[in-house]
């Protein structure tokens, strides 16, 4: 990746500051993407990952990076596990919480302003709409996909640029 993106690309890449919300099927993707690629690796680096779930059985054919020991596990904590062992160098907070009203404690300002990019992997519609609502907030930048039964999206959405 250095050889042709260069080793500036990398050193933004390493300090991006990623929040992850989702880690089903879309979610493992990306967090398997953003390890391998050596996002957050630096000093100022992270991903922080929410997913309230815990893995069921009937996960394990789509959500790869999951086993059947895994099951009743939480969903994010052992997807940041998995890629920790891919990418030690990889900095990632796991959390089981509810992205919404109810959770801007956690999510509060300092949370929002940190961030570089907010990336949602949902089914869920209201939380898919409240990270669609906080990024337009904070000027964050929103790399929106989710599913709904068979179907999905994704789409960028820029603050202020392109349509949320």
């Amino acid at each position: 990746q250095i050889s042709i993106m260069g080793k500036d690309f990398q050193s933004r890449a390493a300090n991006q500051r990623v929040f992850l919300v989702g880690c089903g099927a879309l979610g493992c993707e990306y967090l398997k993407g953003l390890a391998l690629m050596g996002i957050a690796t630096g000093k100022d680096g992270k991903i922080v990952v929410t997913d309230m779930d815990r893995i069921e059985v009937s996960n394990l054919s789509r959500q790869f990076l999951f086993r059947q020991p895994d099951v009743g596990h939480p969903k994010s904590v052992r997807g940041a596990m998995v890629v920790k062992k891919w990418n030690p160098s990889v900095n990632i907070e796991a959390l089981e919480k509810k992205v919404g009203d109810d959770s801007e404690d956690y999510f509060n300002d300092k949370f929002w302003e940190n961030l570089s990019v907010c990336w949602n992997a949902l089914d869920n519609v209201q939380a898919r709409q409240y990270t669609d609502a906080r990024c337009l907030f904070y000027s964050k930048p929103l790399l929106e996909s989710g599913t709904l039964g068979t179907k999905c999206n994704h789409e960028v959405v820029l603050p202020f640029r392109t349509s949320s």
